[in-house]
């Protein structure tokens, strides 16, 4: 069998779309560790500032999500809309490490929303494409399990890592490992 037979085939697009959505939420939830230090470093003592910055994620998932759907659609492919939110999670990490403004932790997190608002949608709609409904069921729930084990998994590697390598550790994990997946 051929690598682009594999690739194609429905379980390597579960596999491969349940990996994205464990990545897209360890990247999403490894940094909850180390924001309330980096309150702490900036001064940020305002709820308003803080709850700004957590909503961040929330618009830059607006932002991308329906038009990450659209693109992929019009061209027939869901691979552009994966890739571009992989460097997204780069770039969003090289923010994060090189933070120490608030404006620099709004950022990331609009970055890291959109980063997500690319690669969640397209995972999902990834796995409707070779699957026919009525087999729907169990492959959706598969991607939750992958889903929900990012959000238990990201907030425990991210303090880990801080505790051990202080912001620039987790930094570091946010952009390369969504880069390295891929």
């Amino acid at each position: 069998m051929a690598m682009t037979d594999i690739r194609a085939s429905p379980t390597a697009v579960v596999v491969g779309s349940c990996i994205a959505q464990l990545i897209d939420n360890i990247t999403y939830t490894i940094s909850f560790a180390c924001l309330p230090h980096l309150f702490e470093d900036m001064k940020l003592a305002s709820e308003s500032q803080i709850g700004l910055v957590a909503a961040m994620f929330g618009i830059g998932g607006f932002l991308t999500s329906s038009l990450s759907g659209f693109v992929s659609d019009r061209l027939q492919s869901r691979k552009l809309p994966l890739v571009v939110g992989s460097i997204g999670y780069a770039i969003c990490g090289c923010v994060l490490f090189f933070s120490h403004k608030l404006w620099h932790l709004l950022l990331y997190r609009l970055l890291n929303g959109m980063a997500s608002g690319l690669v969640y949608p397209i995972s999902t709609a990834a796995v409707g494409d070779v699957y026919p409904h009525k087999l729907l069921g169990l492959q959706m729930a598969l991607l939750n399990v992958f889903n929900n084990a990012g959000y238990m998994i990201g907030p425990i590697l991210g303090g880990a890592i801080y505790d051990h390598a202080g912001v620039r550790g987790v930094s570091t994990v946010v952009s390369k490992l969504p880069t390295n997946a891929n």
